[in-house]
């Protein structure tokens, strides 16, 4: 999921992603590392020890990911979509995703594990 989408996906749900813990870090510790304000064309999920605004290395992709998951929870996503999301590595169902079948029965085997870790736990 590139920059354009976390916005979109922000944009969508919720009009105001300065409400949102994670993103408020992000953009805080973006200011801090450059000294400026971060722009539109700027990596949210930028590269802590680069000396220019640059995304992190695709090996880093596991810290963009989580971050994702953090705005999705404080955002109010479902936890079952949370937990396919990043169980997929970043699958994210939407109409115009344009998934692949077989992307979209990962992700649906994905959401069906969840559901059945909650069972054998009792939490429902």
């Amino acid at each position: 999921m590139d920059n354009q989408d976390a916005r979109k996906l922000l944009k969508l749900r919720w009009s105001k992603p300065e409400e949102l813990e994670v993103y408020r870090t992000q953009v805080e510790a973006f200011r801090k590392k450059f000294g400026r304000d971060m722009g539109p064309d700027d990596p949210f999920f930028f590269d802590p020890d680069a000396d220019s605004p640059q995304f992190r290395a695709p090996h880093d992709v596991d810290v963009a990911l989580d971050l994702l998951a953090m705005l999705m929870g404080q955002a109010g996503v479902d936890p079952a979509a949370i937990y396919a999301f990043k169980k997929t590595g970043g699958l994210f169902p939407t109409p115009t995703a344009g998934l692949s079948a077989d992307e979209i029965a990962e992700w649906e085997r994905a959401v069906q594990e969840y559901h059945e870790k909650l069972r054998k736990t009792g939490t429902n």
